[in-house]
């Protein structure tokens, strides 16, 4: 769990983890609000406050024009979903509203291109990277799937994978619709299979 210290520090920061934000949100409501307005808390974050998020923070988003109404209604807890749940949400289009926000929040080539520099340091040193991607194999309790890693398009989800199902970090650096500062936290991890799954991305 986040300390209460690491906490503060981490709302009151314009470049923090969005990562962190997402697991301060869930671990410590009463900094629901400070989540809510920091400028790395993506739509699909947002979306997860306006709708399990203490009174306070819904009433702050609201005063943003964010609630669950305007994202489409009530959204799944994920953080145990069901294996039921995971193959309707594989079936389901894209929530269009929360892709739309994200877009305009993030200009995504300059955000992108921004974030890019470890990856494109890993591609000169890492000649393995053109080799086959080798999809690894799904051990996480909660049923994301090397699939879901690799397409989906909810940044909620992505950012759940990217902290709950490591093995499948490599699956999201190869996901278009992973987003830049996620990029650059995995560039910034080590791992020789998700730095080949950047450099591939190139």
């Amino acid at each position: 769990m986040v300390d209460y210290d690491a906490a503060v520090a981490a709302v009151q920061d314009p470049n923090a983890d969005p990562i962190l934000l997402a697991k301060i949100a869930y671990e410590n409501p009463e900094f629901g609000a400070n989540v809510a307005v920091n400028p790395r808390c993506y739509p699909g974050l947002k979306r997860w406050i306006a709708e399990f998020g203490d009174e306070r923070a819904r009433e702050t988003l609201a005063q943003y024009g964010f609630t669950a109404e305007a994202f489409g209604g009530p959204v799944q807890d994920q953080e145990a979903p069901s294996q039921a749940a995971l193959q309707a949400a594989e079936q389901q289009p894209a929530d269009a509203y929360a892709a739309d926000q994200y877009a305009a929040a993030q200009p995504a080539a300059d955000q992108y291109a921004a974030a890019q520099p470890a990856a494109d340091q890993y591609a000169a040193q890492q000649p393995a990277a053109q080799a086959a991607f080798e999809e690894p194999v799904a051990t996480n309790p909660y049923g994301f799937t090397a699939e879901q890693a690799l397409t989906t398009t909810d940044q909620m989800q992505i950012a759940q994978i990217a902290q709950y199902a490591p093995e499948l970090r490599a699956c999201i650096a190869r996901n278009p619709n992973t987003y830049p500062a996620l990029i650059e936290w995995l560039g910034q991890l080590g791992d020789p299979a998700i730095n080949a799954a950047l450099a591939s991305c190139q």
